[in-house]
């Protein structure tokens, strides 16, 4: 190999809106002239693997994916204080020149949602104000190198947002020397460019003391990468991952850096198994939006029934997509003790339901869901799914009532049916009201909700009844249900028990 001083082995370049990385420099076979060894990022841009006319000039990561061009082909990149002002600089009641569709679009794509880009009114076209842009969007704009010690400072102090994904940039060392001049940026996307990791990238966290917000998608990352990567972020809170090539979850590092992570992104990398997701579980994470290929969830627990450690402040987990195909998965998820927001589309066991009656049987599973595929669950939503999905399986849990090995399975299966009781409600200082109307309730019922129900139930012409109850198997007095903001639950009340109405 004859190396030119002026080209750099391992460089990215540009040619022809295409990328690749410099593995070679000099001459090849009889031709004249110099010639530049690319390995193009994509597979099938090249002819080769390196290797030409039995001679290999370099190792190239795919069989077609070598080739040789003419130095005049290559872009080698323009610094980054370059590509603000080209892209930022003569701009005049634009939004820098991208259109809202393109900008939507590329949020998609690469799951930023954060993206955004700032407009500028009344710009003056001899002197853009980079010192007022907070928000800056570098997208395939050839950025290779981080320009001239602190020109970027001077240029962009305020900046606080900055997207540099699919560069020229090659080493993390160059992200670095560009995140070090903005002490004010807290969000940052380098995703779809080639950067390798190695050991000992933590001496690099001085210059991400503020970035809070991280995207490295489409960065053909493993979970050591990722690991890697985190130890550079020591005020890292939320994390993208998304579109790697994750199949499985090594035991994490546990360092201050990713305790602090409450929010990851999973999205479209190769993980097929729910114990992967489970060996995250020793983390404080809010949010998992992972799109994996599981077919089952289960958590671990010491009863069948009981509530999981794992996961603790889970509030948010997206699950779309999956080959889950059994409702046990569903109730498995009651036994997260916070679970807030679901997102659940597109998985076989829905196939066989309509939407409406797929989202009342989730609704009725997790009990503490509020929000289910981006749409708030209210009040009496939820009472009439619980209130379907009771009657919906009380032959089967009246089957099951003196077999506890039925019984048991069908706990398992569906953990809330417990929580709802069957209660029986008399009215014995009245005898033209109709006696023994049984109604299922849930355990979390208030009682002032309870009273309610019993005035409907034996037409009190608006009289407020007392309730009391009678255990089934134990005594046989009264207790007063005395507590109108307490719920059921607060009496240990049973499925069987017998709600006395007087008024």
């Amino acid at each position: 190999m004859v190396e030119d001083k002026k080209y750099e082995i391992d460089s990215r370049i540009e040619c022809d809106g295409h990328q690749g990385t410099l593995k070679y420099v000099g001459p090849v076979g009889e031709t004249k002239g110099l010639w530049l060894g690319i390995d193009w990022d994509d597979p099938t841009r090249g002819k080769h693997n390196g290797t030409y006319e039995g001679v290999k000039y370099f190792k190239a990561r795919y069989p077609t994916s070598g080739s040789f061009i003419r130095p005049g082909k290559a872009k080698f990149g323009i610094s980054c204080p370059e590509a603000i002002k080209i892209r930022y600089g003569l701009i005049n009641d634009e939004l820098a020149g991208i259109d809202r569709d393109t900008l939507t679009s590329l949020q998609k794509e690469i799951n930023a949602p954060f993206l955004e880009v700032v407009g500028f009114s009344k710009v003056n076209k001899k002197q853009s104000k980079f010192d007022q842009l907070k928000i800056v969007w570098l997208r395939e704009q050839c950025v290779s190198t981080a320009g001239n010690p602190g020109e970027l400072k001077e240029l962009c102090p305020n900046l606080e947002e900055l997207d540099i994904s699919k560069n020229l940039i090659n080493h993390w060392q160059i992200v670095a020397d560009i995140c070090c001049q903005l002490h004010c940026l807290v969000r940052l996307n380098v995703s779809e460019n080639y950067l390798p990791t190695e050991e000992n990238m933590q001496v690099l966290k001085d210059s991400f003391l503020m970035i809070k917000y991280l995207t490295i998608a489409k960065m053909n990352y493993n979970w050591f990468d990722i690991q890697q990567c985190m130890c550079m972020f020591p005020s890292l809170q939320e994390l993208s991952v998304s579109f790697n090539i994750l199949n499985i979850i090594q035991k994490p590092i546990k360092t201050d850096n990713i305790m602090k992570i409450c929010k990851l992104t999973l999205e479209g990398n190769l993980i097929s198994s729910w114990d992967e997701i489970l060996k995250l579980d020793s983390f404080s994470w809010q949010v998992i939006l992972a799109l994996i290929t599981c077919n089952k969830i289960r958590f671990p627990t010491v009863e069948p029934t009981a509530k999981t450690t794992a996961f603790f402040n889970l509030r948010q987990l997206h699950i779309s997509q999956n080959n889950i195909s059994e409702w046990q998965s569903i109730s498995e998820l009651e036994k997260l003790n916070n679970l807030e927001d679901l997102k659940f589309r597109e998985n076989p066991i829905l196939k066989n339901e309509n939407l409406e009656t797929a989202r009342q049987l989730i609704i009725a599973r997790i009990s503490k869901l509020k929000f289910l595929n981006g749409t708030e669950i209210l009040y009496d939503e939820r009472r009439g799914a619980e209130y379907d999905y009771l009657k919906l399986f009380l032959p089967k849990w009246i089957e099951s009532e003196n077999d506890s090995e039925k019984r048991l399975q069908f706990i398992i299966e569906h953990l809330r049916y417990p929580a709802l009781v069957s209660m029986e409600f008399v009215c014995p200082d009245h005898p033209n009201q109709p006696r023994g109307i049984k109604r299922k309730l849930l355990k979390d019922m208030e009682v002032q909700k309870v009273i309610g129900l019993a005035q409907r139930l034996f037409r009190t012409g608006g009289k407020i009844p007392r309730l009391s109850f009678i255990q089934q198997n134990l005594s046989k007095d009264e207790i007063l249900l005395d507590k109108p903001l307490q719920e059921l639950s607060y009496y240990s009340i049973q499925d069987g028990d017998q709600v006395i109405v007087r008024w």
